[in-house]
């Protein structure tokens, strides 16, 4: 029976350690080639219409990570009050190999048996999806079997609230089941498909395209110069992709932002979207921006003051069974609406905003008064990772309590007893967080007894060096330039520089042997603490080197979209969560406050023709490749 049992547990140990050996090398097998391009994007019309593209490449371990590779297909079809459409729309060419968000707002697929581009014109309720095959291609379009279809030559009806129209020029046959019906249309050469929303008229894919690329040529010209002409044309057109995969990632109707297309993080986190709105007012989309101000002004809370971490990306509701709340949404929200103010001077949008920031700085208020350390409480902060008083939390809503201060005195409200809080917590951090040589990324409570007497300290909840440090100085906390931001700057760069960028923390295993495995080790550096540091750089003054840290976030892209991290040892870009809508907000924020080094409107004009030649370029390789009649 002993030897048995040993038997038993040798079996088992050797099973645990091929587990083991699987998860913590599970970056190792796959194609990292692959990796370089977008598994998951979203697209829309940015007015009612929103959609999730499944580009067909493959994540590596999908399994262990928690996905399913899958034929190139279009899912989640949002279409306003009308919420999540029950259609799905697949292509028969996984896996792909190619991938890309295009900047005339197109994305294009390529795989084993040809080509697809995707757009929605803006303000149209169309989808339109351009096909190349090289093989025989064949769509699949899902629909509920208890809905009813009449079939023409080139058109398809669905009779349902709201009416769906199938426009195509392939060959069709309609599958019949009890759960679903199945409307396949092949394409032996080249064609197009177009599915539209309450809206029978067909329009010609050439007219779409053109359509297509004067509407976003337009909102990209809106859009706030690059006003450093050090950066490469490469990095100017990234600044551009990045606003378009910003606006993509926004619900047209409700204004929230999704943290990133990757089904895991398709929710509505407020930090993310905080940055987000930030990077788009900053950039000149002040309508974009107000939405989610409003949006959040007026979600539902957990008390007053205090919001959820993350809200359903599709109807705003919040993620009630997701952890604990994050305080550092409070500030975020006190600094973006202010900067909101400063670029538009609009008092109408402070009236609006007023009642959710006066709950907000009640609740900051009362907590730091009560608070035996003047602090807010603790919570999860950035890295959702450590419940304490995180520096993060702390001195992010100190700022946003500034801020707060000068949106009452330009309203004429009596500030005083704002003043007074973030005084108070601004001291309070500068005695418990700073150590002399760079700043605790946490604190606990901790209890000694001195002369039989009990006392309750802070100590450092772990001795990690935290690059999430560098950001709350960039935007102010204490002078950029002080000998105490440099000294805390360096200290993350000595201990956190990993492959040119910046990781998180020491000891990192997310994306490694934590909740996701796709990185060859610990400590991947990500884009945003990269991007914090360039930030950072250009605030001293140093433009080269914050100029480097930005072609790095570039190297390390998915054809100009940004990861969420990168591979410690390989350099590729992690795929499970990419790209980040909170990396292209950083990267649009830093390019935006690169200073001017004088350059003149000749500067500007050639970056302009760059990017209109550009485009048209794309858009005339589309036309002409797609089939121009009904």
């Amino acid at each position: 029976m002993k030897r048995k049992s040993e038997k038993i547990l040798a079996v088992f140990i050797i099973f645990a350690i091929v587990i083991f050996s699987n998860i913590t090398n599970a970056s190792t097998v796959y194609n990292r080639d692959l990796s370089y391009y977008p598994s998951y994007l979203l697209l829309g019309n940015w007015v009612n219409i929103s959609f999730l593209v499944i580009t067909g490449i493959p994540i590596p371990n999908a399994t262990l990570n928690g996905f399913e590779n899958s034929n190139t297909s279009i899912k989640n079809i949002y279409y306003g009050s009308f919420g999540i459409l029950p259609y799905e729309i697949q292509f028969n060419i996984f896996p792909a190999y190619y991938s890309a968000l295009n900047l005339n707002n197109t994305i294009t697929i390529e795989g084993k048996n040809g080509q697809i581009e995707i757009l929605s014109p803006q303000g149209m309720n169309s989808i339109l999806m351009l096909i190349f095959p090289n093989k025989k291609i064949i769509s699949s379009i899902y629909i509920p079997s208890n809905y009813s279809i009449n079939i023409y030559s080139n058109e398809a009806i669905v009779n349902n609230n709201p009416s769906i129209y199938i426009f195509f020029n392939g060959t069709y046959k309609l599958i019949n089941s009890n759960s679903q019906k199945i409307l396949q249309v092949s394409y032996s050469n080249n064609g197009y498909l177009e599915f539209s929303i309450n809206d029978s008229k067909f329009y010609s894919p050439s007219y779409l395209i053109s359509y297509n690329l004067n509407q976003v040529n337009n909102w990209l010209y809106k859009s706030s110069k690059v006003k450093n002409t050090q950066i490469s044309n490469k990095l100017v057109s990234d600044y551009y992709l990045s606003l378009l995969l910003i606006k993509d990632d926004q619900n047209p109707v409700t204004g929230e932002f999704a943290a990133s297309p990757s089904p895991i993080y398709l929710y509505n986190w407020l930090r993310d979207s905080s940055f987000a709105a930030i990077a788009l007012q900053e950039s000149g989309h002040i309508n974009s921006a107000y939405k989610f101000w409003i949006w959040e002004s007026n979600s539902t809370q957990i008390k007053d003051g205090l919001w959820y971490t993350r809200y359903n990306f599709y109807n705003g509701q919040p993620d009630t069974n997701f952890g604990i709340p994050e305080l550092d949404s409070i500030g975020l929200f006190e600094i973006g609406v202010y900067e909101y103010f400063q670029i538009t001077h609009n008092y109408s949008f402070l009236t609006s905003i007023l009642p959710s920031l006066n709950k907000t700085l009640t609740y900051e208020i009362n907590e730091i008064d009560r608070n035996e350390f003047h602090l807010l409480p603790e919570d999860l902060s950035v890295w959702e990772s450590n419940l304490a008083y995180n520096f993060w939390t702390q001195s992010i809503d100190d700022i946003g309590l500034y801020d707060s201060s000068l949106i009452y005195q330009y309203l004429g409200i009596n500030n005083s007893l704002i003043k007074v809080a973030a005084s108070e917590l601004n001291e309070s951090i500068m005695k418990y967080f700073w150590n002399g040589k760079y700043f605790y990324p946490s604190l606990i409570p901790s209890v000694i007894y001195e002369n039989n007497t009990k006392i309750v300290t802070l100590v450092p909840s772990y001795s990690n060096f935290d690059s999430s440090t560098i950001l709350p100085i960039d935007l102010g906390f204490i002078d950029p330039s002080s000998q105490i931001a440099y000294s805390d700057v360096n200290q993350e760069i000595a201990h956190l520089t990993v492959l040119g960028g910046l990781s998180r923390f020491t000891n990192d295993n997310y994306h490694y042997s934590q909740y996701l495995y796709d990185s060859s080790s610990p400590n991947s550096p990500w884009d945003i603490t990269t991007l914090f540091l360039s930030y950072y750089y250009e605030l001293i003054g140093n433009i080269s080197g914050s100029i480097s840290l930005l072609n790095w976030v570039n190297t390390h892209s998915q054809n100009g979209l940004l990861p969420e991290a990168v591979d410690p040892n390989y350099g590729n870009p992690l795929p499970t969560t990419s790209p980040l809508t909170w990396s292209a907000a950083m990267y649009v924020i830093t390019i935006n406050n690169l200073p001017s080094n004088n350059s003149n409107k000749i500067d500007t004009v050639i970056t302009w023709v760059i990017l209109i030649v550009l485009l048209i370029i794309i858009s005339y390789a589309m036309e002409k490749r797609s089939v121009l009649k009904k």
